[in-house]
């Protein structure tokens, strides 16, 4: 009995690390695929324009998304932005500033 429980465990353990290098791979090549599609973003397009590049025509389906993010300086001016998943050990991911008002994009900031 205990053997079969041993090798209950080891089966679960080995399910869920496999599980975790799957994701971890799936979550690296959305970050890659933004990072490559990240060239094609430039100042002065619609935000739409600029996530139709980026792929967020189909956001609701992705595990690993953009996000928009708020964040004020010291003149507690208001800098709105998408930020998308970066690559392993980057400095930064993909960031593409926009203006909320006229909805262009403002800055565009493809990882480091």
């Amino acid at each position: 009995m205990k053997k079969k429980l041993l090798y209950i465990f080891a089966f679960i353990g080995l399910i869920a690390t496999v599980k975790t290098i799957y994701d971890f791979l799936k979550y690296e090549n959305d970050a890659s695929q933004y990072l490559s599609m990240c060239g094609s973003v430039k100042v002065g397009m619609t935000l739409e324009e600029a996530k139709k590049v980026m792929g967020d025509y189909e956001y609701y389906r992705r595990g690993n998304r953009s996000e928009i993010w708020t964040s004020f300086n010291n003149s507690k001016e208001k800098t709105y932005y998408l930020t998308y998943p970066s690559v392993f050990l980057a400095s930064t991911g993909t960031e593409i500033y926009f203006d909320p008002e006229t909805q262009l994009v403002t800055k565009v900031v493809c990882g480091e």
